[in-house]
């Protein structure tokens, strides 16, 4: 694939999106028409610090589609299938309209945004969009600080250690997405005529697979590398 390039100006601005005056200034001054809000603090790293994830999750969504609203820009909140919890919703081909009981701060606040985006479309005819990830998989190493990073961190431990020590169990079964397919689904999602929609937040599905036959993929990529299960609070 040629790489693309854009004819058009890139700038970047650093942001605490706690601080609502400098989020809105932002917005002014660039005439922002869309409003991507991506920042989180992810399911582990939230167990770790509920407070922070509250800050972030809640009160810069709470942030962002205030200056959505009072800027009439469109305003889209990645959600999670952290939103999910309980048995009390089917596994399979799950429905967007089912009971959410999520275990952890990470899908409460998760909930509240989803809740809070669709409560300013009603009241104030505000374009939200939502859309419930499952876990990403991609080739990038990073921060690994959600429950399904397991799926991309896997593969760097067996190339560096030969082992890795999974935090789920073996039979831990979690829906997964390649990135590629996740950018191009949020991109049309977000582009869509707005009178297509029925809702403000919709699943996106992928595929599923538990980390015990992903490591028998990787060992007949590496042979002899080992999994260790250690489940922990994720």
């Amino acid at each position: 694939m040629m790489d693309q390039k854009f004819d058009f100006p890139c700038k970047f601005e650093k942001l605490d999106v706690f601080n609502e005056s400098t989020y809105r200034k932002i917005v002014k001054d660039n005439k922002i028409n869309y409003l991507v809000h991506l920042a989180g603090i992810l399911s582990a790293s939230g167990e770790k610090n509920p407070d922070l994830a509250i800050d972030v999750n809640v009160v810069g969504a709470i942030n962002a589609v205030r200056i959505a609203r009072d800027f009439n820009t469109r305003c889209f909140i990645p959600s999670s299938i952290a939103v999910f919890g309980g048995d009390k919703f089917p596994k399979e081909m799950t429905p967007v309209d089912v009971i959410l009981k999520p275990t952890t701060i990470y899908g409460v606040s998760k909930v509240f945004d989803e809740m809070l985006g669709d409560y300013f479309g009603k009241k104030y005819n505000l374009d939200f969009r939502s859309i419930r990830y499952p876990g990403i998989i991609s080739s990038e190493k990073y921060a690994f600080n959600g429950t399904t990073d397991y799926s991309t961190e896997i593969f760097f431990h067996a190339l560096e250690k030969g082992e890795y020590r999974c935090p789920l169990g073996p039979k831990s079964a979690l829906p997964m997405m390649y990135i590629d397919d996740c950018i191009e689904g949020t991109v049309n999602f977000l582009s869509a005529d707005p009178n297509r929609l029925t809702r403000s937040t919709y699943n996106l599905a992928g595929i599923s697979f538990t980390p015990e036959q992903l490591a028998a993929e990787v060992e007949k990529l590496i042979p002899g590398f080992k999994m260790i299960y250690a489940p922990d609070f994720r």
